[in-house]
């Protein structure tokens, strides 16, 4: 009897928490997008007077919404690819001795994002983002191979999403983000001056379950 009672309970769980999560768990799907870098800590482990010249990159993920009337909680977990670009003096003892240096790092990014809802589809976006670092490297045009900086940085940091989205038809979900970096990404130990990593990004999602 007492097997048959447990049993009954489990099962009695099992199926509150699928009702549940098919209630609450309104989106699943996959998001991808652009990145476009405003800094990262190539100036603090290169030389002085490096100016930015460019950057790019790019995102893919997946992603959940939790939607609760005119509020939807919103975690994704995604891998970011970031490249900037950058023009200085990489020997301190010849400023005039310029090169083009570019500075190529990957992240997993885990945004906790809250949505507020407007009529038609239209939302502000904010929350946390937790980003790991899993490799970064250094290339400038008068070395021969990539130089590894990834001891140089941080293992994670942390920056706050600023966002505006629109949920379109058919499941798709087009938004953008400003990702401003609130930690240092610099190891302390390495480096005197902190940095921080911020961007925009430009995303399209598309949802696999609604």
């Amino acid at each position: 009897k007492k097997t048959k009672m447990k049993i009954k309970i489990n099962t009695v769980i099992f199926g509150f928490l699928l009702v549940n999560f098919n209630v609450f768990s309104q989106e699943l799907g996959i998001k991808g997008g652009l990145n476009f870098p405003i800094s990262d800590a190539i100036a603090s482990i290169t030389a002085k007077d490096i100016s930015q010249t460019g950057s790019s990159g790019y995102h893919a993920g997946v992603f959940a919404k939790f939607k609760f009337a005119v509020i939807a909680i919103n975690p994704e977990i995604q891998y970011s690819f970031q490249s900037i670009d950058y023009q200085g003096a990489l020997d301190a003892a010849n400023p005039s001795n310029l090169s083009d240096i570019s500075q190529k790092s990957a992240y997993v990014d885990i945004p906790i994002m809250l949505r507020f809802y407007l009529p038609a589809g239209l939302n502000f976006q904010v929350g946390p983002q937790f980003s790991y670092l899993m490799s970064a490297k250094k290339v400038s045009d008068d070395l021969s191979a990539d130089v590894d900086i990834q001891e140089l940085l941080t293992n994670s940091n942390i920056s706050i999403n600023l966002g505006l989205g629109f949920d379109l038809p058919f499941g798709l979900d087009v938004y953008g983000r400003y990702n401003i970096g609130i930690s240092d990404i610099n190891d302390p130990s390495t480096a005197s001056n902190a940095i921080q990593n911020s961007m925009i990004q430009v995303s399209l999602a598309y949802s696999l379950k609604k």
